[in-house]
């Protein structure tokens, strides 16, 4: 509604219009009440026009054309983007923009809590709810949605029906942990008794270089280099190309290993085929059962190298540099340097006793 007053004092331009529609506000000062009353009903029409267009636009579209057209320019690197974008198509797809708001979020939400999880791999059975912290990423999946949208202008959107929902609380142990002393040598040793005879390599490999999953099952041979001893981990989660030097323990399995690898398949860790990754779940899975060990993920024994070489009084920055942390103390990072001797003095001091048996 528009509001025409006259100001007093003003002889140029006495007539003020203020006019707000939508949260917006515009306003101006004019020689005659006459120009006053023509420009608001200006603008106030252009408001209902484009009102219409864009009302029209969402109701046309739905949430699954907005995940299509995000997922076809999506360049992300979590590898869980896709899967949790496709549970908002599957749900709520059919729903159109114009009446995906707030409350359906909170919906979503209180869905993904409370839901069975997907079977993971051949397994039939449903996973237990979400925890809070899977929920928070489902969450975060659907607002990168909107908010690529709205900078870009896609189908008229100007609201994120996900900001300023809450998120979840999550669980005090999403940091991880480290692997025990006491725990490694039995790891070890099922690992090396695994059916899939890679294992003992991978975890021995992540371990001492505190490389992440995605950088291992990517890891191709001619990033290795068993003469020297590195390996250089290509486009990693932080953009950046890694090199980390390897302990000779470590380096002699990679000698061996390399000696049964597929000549059709460039991967140091390759799958059934050359467009699978290895099922390393179930491997991992059954040889932390037959090593006694719970509550131990993958991504822990990139905390378990971060530990050893806390351990070894490496600095927060020197354990960024090998570990690619880029936030945080690690910030510092990108502007620290080690040397590939260097590191390969540090980590060979840290982990020599590691892989050997011995007691630190």
């Amino acid at each position: 509604m528009a509001t025409i007053r006259k100001l007093e004092g003003n002889r140029t331009k006495p007539w003020r219009v203020e006019i707000r529609r939508q949260g917006k506000r515009i306003g101006g000062t004019f020689r005659t009440k006459r120009e006053a009353s023509e420009f608001a009903a200006k603008v106030e029409a252009d408001f209902s026009k484009w009102s219409r267009l864009l009302g029209s636009e969402l109701r046309r579209h739905t949430l699954a054309d907005l995940i299509d057209r995000y997922v076809n320019q999506w360049k992300g690197k979590d590898h869980n983007t896709p899967s949790r974008l496709a549970w908002w198509r599957a749900e709520y797809g059919d729903r159109p923009l114009s009446d995906f708001t707030d409350e359906t979020m909170r919906e979503a939400m209180a869905r993904l809590e409370t839901d069975p999880g997907p079977p993971r791999g051949n397994s039939k059975t449903p996973q237990n709810p979400r925890a809070g912290a899977t929920v928070n990423r489902y969450k975060a999946a659907i607002s990168a949605c909107f908010k690529t949208a709205i900078d870009k202008g896609w189908f008229g959107l100007t609201m994120n029906p996900a900001a300023g929902i809450r998120g979840r609380k999550e669980g005090s142990n999403r940091f991880g942990r480290a692997l025990e002393d006491t725990e490694r040598s039995a790891l070890l040793t099922a690992c090396d008794q695994s059916p899939w005879p890679a294992l003992g390599v991978f975890v021995r490999l992540a371990l001492a270089t505190g490389a992440r999953r995605g950088e291992l099952l990517k890891l191709e041979w001619r990033d290795v280099d068993l003469i020297k001893g590195s390996i250089l981990l290509r486009d990693t989660k932080n953009s950046d190309d890694r090199r980390v030097p390897l302990v000779a323990e470590v380096r002699q399995r990679l000698i061996i290993w390399s000696k049964v690898r597929k000549l059709d398949d460039p991967r140091v860790f390759p799958g059934a085929a050359r467009d699978r990754p290895p099922q390393i779940d179930k491997a991992w899975s059954a040889a932390k059962q037959a090593a006694g060990i719970e509550n131990l993920r993958l991504h822990d024994l990139r905390h378990s190298c971060g530990s050893y070489l806390a351990r070894a009084g490496a600095s927060a920055f020197q354990i960024a540099a090998v570990l690619g942390h880029r936030s945080g103390p690690g910030l510092t990072a990108r502007y620290v340097h080690l040397g590939s001797d260097e590191n390969r003095e540090l980590l060979e001091g840290a982990l020599a006793d590691v892989f050997t048996g011995r007691e630190p």
